[in-house]
């Protein structure tokens, strides 16, 4: 045999593999032209498709549209719906090894899987009926692949079919990215309560609570006329050193010893090649999860509909969260046609947020008192179950869950007495359901406002406009009536339309929330906050709701689509403009003397544009400074109180009220030893800024901020495939804002979507998304729309023209 030969066959050796590997990857591609026969549906079913994947469905019943949006989702997303599932039923092991094991441990306590099948069995016959449907669509389009996803190949696993519970599994999944991260704030809360002295001032929590986690700050902007926006009130006094006196506190940390449930309260490390989809964030310098929506009356608007704005925040990955669809059912001779255009999140069969050409509506994050973590002696747990979680590759593992009247046992400390419990309204099947669907044929903001107590979803303020120029606001979730600290187990009632939170057509004729107080009704905050209220709801700060609201107030001519897209992209640094005036008379000449790095930052934060772009050092370093400054007055309250800083101790996320306090009025008791003065203090973390600057950029001159944030949107086993990462994952980009502005971005995490839509005017609307349709690298809709998402720029509304038909027969 010649050499010739050889090569030839060892080329050949080399290259069946990889065509293999190719043909198998490209087999798992979506089919998006043709017909397809023998499907279960009552009539033939169109799926059209426009340049960037967008399917358009069009369907003869409700039955049928949800059995199309499950071929499309099965297609196109089956991989990620399978992980939204797995995450909340405590089944990650399963499928990526031990990778998923801490996660599933942690979720296995809550039961979501047997929490599900309740929910379908409490679910309406038509709703059983739509989720079958679903669930038959998802399989068929699975099935219709002619490879199985390219993730299956990768982990060596096999998809699991699609059941109809499992779409209860998904919301689940959102509960837990939205709401988990409260018991770690629980948890410290309750520990640094027990150690402040003092009297209690409001169900047993002490007055000195009130200052380190207030109700309100002057950041609110809330929508009652109970309390309007720069409403004065009575900021909670600076606890004396008979409550709290950090100067001559503990000099050393005792800790808050480790127990099983601080490694529940870190993220899934995304070194392992599964990057996290719990989306934890232990800290207020990485915020929680929220979003931006607002709402303008149609008598301040160009087309005289309602004009209904929103940008859900949450860490962006590949695929992205939502998948963006048009659903359409033609009139019938004694039923409407039905026309929803907008987002779906892949697992379920309805629309998320967007509009049905009578209503419009989105989303925020409410935080709230939905759930409760408290301690008990461990024998109050009297009943226990053996969990055993399979593990690929590896042997399965089994876990006791423990549980009791106080709740589900959540950690244990070591000494084997004293328990965490738990309990969660997420874990309540008829919190959970399908009633969000009533929205599609919704025709008034008075429609929604009545049917929004009854929908199960987690907690999420809506705001709603309609073709007539109505909006509103309310909850979206069941609200427990009972206000105490046992609103969460289940046995309350829940609130009716009659007593829900809700707000029809205020006289300013704008709505806006932004995870934020919304309402000064008291009524209404005990019964979002129940009978934390008074040591606030887990709110965000209010400074980007305030923006927001100052931006609205801001339009002059009849606002449309285009002045939507301005505030959503607003990256103006008004929260940070005090905190750029404090430091820079800081810097004054004393502080300057002989300091000529402290020379260098001043002159750069003096120069700054005001705005979080990204060439701007002025913004990062005074960013950077208050982020610093915040961090150390939190480090010396926690061992003042003999508590270790950490992962297990987040920050309040309405700090920013006693910390300018602290940093303003400067209270020596509550100054740490070390340091002279507030000033030192103060300079020392000037100090530190720069320090820290330097180690991670060179100099000060090159800190710019898109360089501190670059915008890494990955897909979850990218991190697992480095050598494809560029194949898989978005480009890397830097985008101007941050957290405490309309323009959320920080990393990943940022708007998931934006649109803005006036309904019965949906061809003037716009919306963005940061990914693409497809979740599969070979198909032209992986990264489609994600260059305009980052740059800002308007894609429509409606999908465009048909490119693709995909026609569903049933013989």
């Amino acid at each position: 045999m010649g050499i010739r030969t050889v090569a030839a066959v060892g080329i050949a050796v080399l290259l069946v593999p990889i065509a293999t590997a190719w043909l198998l990857l490209r087999g798992s591609l979506a089919q998006l032209d043709g017909k397809l026969d023998s499907m279960p549906v009552s009539h033939s079913v169109a799926i059209e498709r426009d340049a960037l994947g967008v399917p358009t469905i069009r369907a003869a019943s409700r039955e049928d549209l949800a059995f199309a949006t499950g071929f499309v989702h099965g297609q196109d997303r089956f991989f990620e719906m399978d992980l939204y599932r797995r995450l909340a039923s405590g089944e990650l092991a399963e499928l990526v090894g031990v990778r998923g094991l801490e996660q599933d441990r942690q979720a296995r306590l809550f039961g979501f899987r047997r929490v599900a099948r309740l929910s379908l069995q409490e679910a309406s016959p038509e709703q059983r009926s739509i989720l079958e449907a679903y669930a038959r669509g998802v399989n068929a389009g699975l099935n219709g692949l002619r490879s199985r996803p390219w993730e299956y190949w990768v982990l060596r696993s096999t998809p699991r079919p699609w059941a109809p519970e499992d779409t209860f599994l998904v919301t689940h999944s959102m509960w837990w990215q939205l709401q988990y991260r409260g018991f770690a704030t629980e948890r410290i809360r309750a520990a640094i309560n027990s150690r402040l002295r003092g009297p209690d001032c409001a169900g047993g929590w002490k007055c000195g609570l009130q200052f380190l986690y207030p109700a309100r700050t002057g950041w609110d902007a809330p929508l009652s006329s109970l309390d309007a926006p720069g409403a004065t009130f009575s900021t909670p006094p600076v606890p004396g050193p008979d409550v709290l006196d950090v100067r001559s506190g503990a000099a050393t940390a005792v800790g808050l010893r480790a127990t099983s449930a601080d490694a529940a309260l870190r993220p899934m490390s995304a070194d392992t090649g599964l990057q996290s989809m719990s989306a934890e964030l232990p800290a207020d310098s990485v915020p929680a999860i929220g979003s931006n929506n607002w709402a303008v009356a149609g008598r301040l608007t160009a087309t005289g509909a309602a004009l209904v704005a929103n940008d859900m925040h949450l860490e962006a990955r590949v695929p992205n969260v939502w998948y963006r669809v048009r659903l359409t059912i033609p009139a019938g001779r004694n039923e409407p046609g039905l026309d929803l255009n907008g987002l779906t999140l892949p697992g379920a069969p309805l629309l998320i947020a967007g509009s049905n050409g009578y209503v419009a509506w989105g989303f925020t994050n409410s935080y709230g008192s939905w759930s409760d973590l408290k301690p008990a002696r461990c024998v109050a747990a009297t009943d226990a179950r053996t969990e055993v979680i399979h593990v690929q590759g590896g042997a399965d593992v089994s876990l006791e869950v423990r549980w009791g009247s106080a709740g589900v046992v959540f950690a244990q400390e070591p000494d084997g007495k004293q328990c965490w419990f738990a309990s969660w309204l997420a874990q309540v099947p008829a919190a959970t359901n399908l009633n969000l669907m009533s929205l599609e044929r919704a025709t008034s903001v008075e429609q929604v406002l009545s049917l929004a107590p009854g929908i199960g979803i987690p907690h999420q303020n809506l705001v709603v406009g309609d073709r007539s120029g109505h909006i509103g606001w309310t909850i979206a979730g069941r609200i427990p009536t009972d206000e105490g600290p046992d609103r969460a187990d289940g046995t309350s009632p829940f609130t009716t339309p009659q007593t829900h939170p809700r707000l029809l057509d205020p006289p300013g004729g704008r709505i806006w929330t932004a995870n934020a107080r919304v309402t000064g009704d008291p009524v209404a905050e005990a019964q979002i906050g129940g009978d934390r209220a008074s040591v606030g709801a887990y709110y965000d700060l209010g400074a980007r709701a305030r923006q927001i609201h100052d931006d609205l107030l801001a339009i002059e001519a009849p606002a449309t689509p285009a002045d939507m897209l301005r505030i959503q992209l607003d990256d103006r640094a008004v929260f940070l403009s005090r905190w750029h005036d404090l430091l820079t008379e800081l810097l004054d000449e004393q502080a300057l003397a002989q300091h000529p790095r402290r020379v260098q930052l001043r002159r750069l934060v003096v120069t700054w544009d005001s705005r979080a772009s990204v060439d701007s050092v002025g913004y990062r370093l005074v960013r950077d400074f208050r982020e610093r400054t915040q961090v150390a007055v939190w480090t010396m309250i926690l061992e003042a109180l003999g508590l270790e800083p950490g992962a297990a101790t987040p920050i309040p996320m309405q700090f920013e009220g006693p910390l300018w306090t602290l940093v303003t009025e400067r209270p020596p008791h509550l100054l740490a030893a070390s340091y002279a003065t507030w000033r030192d203090f103060l300079l020392a973390q000037v100090d530190t800024t720069i320090d820290e600057a330097e180690a991670a950029c060179g100099s000060l001159a090159r800190c710019t901020w898109g360089r501190h944030h670059p915008v890494a949107i990955r897909h979850p086993l990218s991190s697992g495939l480095p050598f494809l990462a560029r194949f898989l994952d978005m480009p890397v980009v830097e985008l101007p804002g941050d957290h405490r502005m309309p323009r959320v971005q920080d990393g990943p995490i940022g708007a998931s979507e934006r649109f803005a839509v006036s309904p019965g005017h949906e061809d003037q609307g716009y919306i963005h998304f940061p990914g693409g349709q497809s979740g599969h690298p070979l198909s032209p809709y992986y990264r489609a729309g994600f260059e305009a998402w980052a740059r800002g720029t308007p894609l429509p509304f409606l999908p465009g023209p048909a490119q693709h038909r995909l026609t569903l027969y049933t013989h």
